[in-house]
């Protein structure tokens, strides 16, 4: 509020200065036209040669008046970067709990086992491994790493895991890059992380990474994939790998369980089950997850409704009180050419076309503050345990232009009525 008032108070007792110190007779005479002078596009002959007379006129009239043109375009630039930035971010949010637990990360359940299992034990657990409700199983090493962040000053958790077939692991983790969609494949000389990981510890592929285990032993590991993932942070490796960075003997302590029916009901059925035969210790369920990404994306579409009205209201505010003073400033001028026999429609077009040019330059100049914004709020939102999808979808910016070409086009039809109610006698009358 104080940087608001600040900032409309200061330029209102700037305009006031400057009219103040103008003489009474100057403010009750008409501006007098400003010298001529010659225009860009004049200087480039080929162009201003092919250029119609309307045109010419367009342009001369555009760099006439530049402080209307600047506020014509920045404001057009506020409404539809705001779109932009809009659009962009509830398509951020929505996408991600879908492609996250369907697309990359498709088991519903990781079980622990027990230390010490019996044979009794281990038949009921593969028991109920068969059982239809359950359609993909895979046995892997699973730890919890922690990673120290300097510049934060926070410690995160990683989740190491190391699959005992990689051949099937695919199916319950599918490692892809997140732009080119190139699956990945688990190295023999090295490890994938997520990207969110690898955007915390500064790291691209090639770098070695350190992380510690429970006991404080510290693991030293080389990136040769960064991976798609929006929730958690994760390295993923291959028994070979695992051995060597470790110094330990590969053994799976976990299963990677994928159920038919996603349900939470069914999900905690089944995790109720598995923790009743004695071979699993705990059950870490993804349910919690998706209701946290759910959390994310819950009132998205008031916000972006808000977000719209708002950029309306701003591109009404902005196109309507700058051509209503254009024509209040020109209205001698329209009723010369009036005069001169042109049709409403001319007359028209010979004020709006101009804001018809600042509104599309004014869009395009939006299109790239807006993606400045998504990227900036996309970037710095979310906390350090997720990321949200980054990437800006080409409807976003059809639907960002559409919404402010509709209202400059709407608002023509009032310019229009304006033009045609203008009183040619009274407007060409002298000024006393």
């Amino acid at each position: 509020m104080i940087i608001a008032l600040l900032a409309t108070t200061a330029v209102s007792m700037l305009t006031l200065y400057q009219t103040l110190r103008e003489k009474p007779v100057a403010l009750l005479l008409p501006k007098p036209p400003k010298n001529g002078s010659r225009i860009l596009l004049e200087h480039i002959p080929w162009l201003w040669k092919h250029m119609s007379f309307s045109a010419k006129v367009t342009a001369l009239n555009i760099f006439r008046y530049k402080s209307r043109m600047l506020m014509t375009i920045f404001g057009v630039a506020g409404c539809t970067g705001l779109l932009v930035m809009g659009f962009g971010i509830r398509d951020s949010l929505q996408g991600i709990g879908n492609i996250q637990y369907s697309a990359v990360q498709k088991n519903d359940v990781i079980a622990l086992k027990s230390k010490h299992v019996t044979k009794k034990e281990q038949n009921e657990l593969d028991k109920i491994f068969k059982e239809k409700d359950i359609t993909q199983t895979n046995a892997v090493q699973y730890q919890q790493l922690t990673k120290h962040l300097n510049q934060s000053g926070s410690t995160e958790n990683i989740m190491m895991i190391a699959p005992k077939s990689a051949t099937n692991f695919r199916k319950s983790i599918n490692l892809r890059e997140r732009q080119s969609k190139k699956k990945l494949a688990l190295p023999n000389d090295g490890v994938i992380i997520s990207e969110k990981l690898a955007t915390l510890l500064n790291v691209k592929k090639g770098s070695t990474i350190s992380l510690k285990n429970s006991a404080g032993k510290t693991y030293h590991f080389k990136v040769k994939g960064i991976c798609e993932m929006y929730l958690g942070h994760y390295i993923f490796m291959n028994q070979t790998e695992y051995t060597r960075a470790t110094g330990q003997k590969y053994t799976a302590n976990a299963y990677l369980i994928t159920m038919r029916n996603h349900q939470p009901q069914e999900v905690n059925r089944i995790s109720q089950k598995l923790v009743k035969t004695a071979a699993i210790e705990t059950v870490v369920s993804n349910s919690s997850n998706r209701k946290i990404l759910g959390s994310y994306t819950g009132s998205l579409n008031e916000v972006i409704f808000i977000l719209i009205l708002i950029s309306g209201m701003l591109a009404v505010v902005v196109i309507y009180n700058l051509t209503d003073i254009n024509v209040a400033e020109r209205i001698r001028e329209l009723s010369t050419i009036k005069v001169l026999c042109f049709y409403d429609n001319e007359a028209t077009m010979y004020i709006y076309r101009e804001t018809i040019i600042l509104s599309a330059l004014g869009i395009i100049v939006g299109f790239g503050f807006g993606w400045w914004l998504h990227h900036f709020i996309i970037t710095s939102l979310p906390p350090d345990a997720a990321m949200f999808d980054p990437n800006m979808y080409p409807l976003n910016f059809v639907f960002s232009a559409l919404i402010p070409a509709i209202i400059t086009a709407a608002l023509a039809i009032v310019v229009h009525h304006k033009t045609k109610k203008i009183n040619m006698l009274d407007a060409l009358s002298s000024i006393v």
